[in-house]
């Protein structure tokens, strides 16, 4: 599969497009189930992070079958590559929520990690409101062909079965797996909030009050998430406390495991 995947348009169901996941394959399907999901016509595409932390990763990854439930690659799944492949690797996954995979045979995580390098790393998606944009953290100098552009050069060397640590992937994962840009600047120009020089009471008031604050955003603080190119873009790997929308860029990534949390899951095809 290639790494830039364009999907056509769903003419006979809705796309739903959800936050990152984390192994919570239950919590998903008691949300499709509300949203009375049905595999025949709807399509559900996952924005990465589908894996660790949560009690389902093995589950959430065979759940994934690119047909009508796809997803794009996170750095969630490149950690889980990297520690495969390289034993220095290992204790970042570790680390990050990645303990499941190590419980694993080596037989059952090469299975997993051949399943999730096919998966692309960015997506776009005709709907009836126009082109839909998926990546998992960010889009450099807020350009889709940046995107485009990362996309190719790193094509190669993936399909040919290159490491993550290879120099052309990783230029192209950096900042489209792990980069923070835009969220950076949502949290710091728009919203003053500055994790630094703020107690953890503070950054919890100031979540409880995002809502109003951008409400209030002019247009020349939403310039810079006007991400030339596409019709919208929806992203990931950072956290919100709600869907959030600016400029033309969605981010979806609300859910941490909590009782009263739910994932973001936004309907982008409605026919």
């Amino acid at each position: 599969m290639p790494i830039y995947r364009k999907i056509s348009q769903n003419r006979t169901g809705r796309d739903f497009v959800v936050g990152d996941v984390h192994g919570h394959l239950k919590q998903l399907q008691k949300q499709l189930n509300a949203l009375a999901f049905d595999p025949d016509s709807d399509r559900l595409f996952c924005l990465g992070d589908v894996i660790d932390r949560g009690p389902d990763s093995r589950a959430m990854l065979d759940f994934i079958d690119q047909k009508n439930v796809f997803s794009i690659l996170g750095n969630h799944e490149a950690m889980m590559i990297a520690g495969f492949e390289s034993p220095t690797d290992v204790q970042l996954h570790f680390s990050n929520g990645g303990k499941w995979f190590y419980e694993l045979n080596r037989s059952e995580q090469s299975r997993l990690v051949d399943k999730v390098r096919q998966w692309p790393w960015a997506m776009e998606i005709e709907t009836a409101q126009g082109t839909a944009g998926l990546v998992h953290a960010d889009v450099p100098k807020r350009s889709w062909e940046m995107v485009q552009k990362l996309a190719k050069l790193a094509s190669t060397p993936w399909a040919d079965g290159a490491p993550m640590s290879e120099p052309r992937i990783t230029a192209a994962a950096q900042p489209l797996l792990w980069n923070r840009g835009l969220i950076q600047h949502l949290y710091k120009e728009v919203l003053g909030l500055d994790r630094s020089k703020i107690t953890d009471a503070q950054y919890e008031d100031a979540f409880q009050q995002w809502a109003t604050k951008l409400v209030d955003i002019d247009s020349e603080q939403s310039r810079p998430f006007h991400i030339s190119g596409i019709g919208s873009v929806y992203l990931g790997h950072s956290y919100v406390p709600v869907a959030t929308q600016i400029g033309n860029c969605h981010f979806l990534d609300t859910f941490r495991g909590e009782e009263d949390e739910a994932l973001s899951a936004v309907n982008i095809n409605s026919i």
